[in-house]
């Protein structure tokens, strides 16, 4: 058993799998640009979150962490959501989620997400901050690298501090209402993501100097 427990954190290689074709698998390629302790491997598979966790679980045999990164969306209604958050329990992969979308985690890269927002409403949102806080003529594009890499990837830290005290309010609100329960109900947790958690496994040797090159 000891002897199992030292190959597994000896394996270098850290999943993340993703069902954003766009802007989560272009977000993340460009992290893993930068030095991680890991080998970080960037795919995306157009399933959905139970699917994509499934599809993801047969990677945990050779690698360190294996993460599937999915938005809350309407996947609660059609089930996918707690067949893909039991499938996480009974296997090991894990979940970073963003609710509604990934653009609240994008959000907070520059202000605490404190709103609710439906999909129309979080881009309208991202236009917002593109023309009032960064002073940009352009709207959101979900494709654009560029604009990821000079105006998001540089606030990282910021993102990670943001999301966080909104992640660890809607925790604190749940236990309160749900006694002690540690179940917890994403899917009611409009606006909030755990994509934090992802970046903190990372270990990344230069958050700090994240920036355009």
């Amino acid at each position: 058993m000891p002897r199992n427990r030292r190959n597994l954190n000896e394996r270098n290689k850290f999943y993340i799998l993703t069902n954003g074709r766009e802007t989560e698998k272009n977000y993340f390629d460009l992290i893993k640009s930068k030095r991680s302790i890991y080998d970080v491997k960037v795919e995306y598979q157009n399933y959905n979150p139970a699917q994509l966790v499934q599809y993801a679980s047969q990677y945990l045999r050779d690698a360190n962490q294996v993460w599937c990164v999915f938005d809350i969306d309407n996947n609660y209604a059609d089930g996918a959501l707690e067949q893909a958050i039991r499938l996480s329990d009974e296997t090991g992969v894990q979940i970073a989620y963003s609710n509604m979308a990934f653009e609240v985690w994008l959000l907070s890269h520059y202000q605490k997400v404190e709103s609710s927002f439906d999909n129309a409403r979080l881009i309208r949102q991202m236009n917002k901050l593109l023309k009032d806080e960064l002073g940009l003529s352009c709207e959101y594009d979900k494709s654009d690298k560029e604009l990821l890499k000079k105006y998001f990837l540089p606030n990282v830290e910021v993102a990670v501090e943001n999301s966080k005290v909104i992640y660890q309010r809607r925790v604190k609100q749940h236990e309160k209402q749900y006694e002690g329960n540690k179940n917890y109900r994403i899917w009611e947790w409009n606006s909030s993501t755990n994509v934090f958690q992802l970046i903190e496994a990372l270990k990344l040797q230069d958050l700090k100097k994240i920036e355009s090159q």
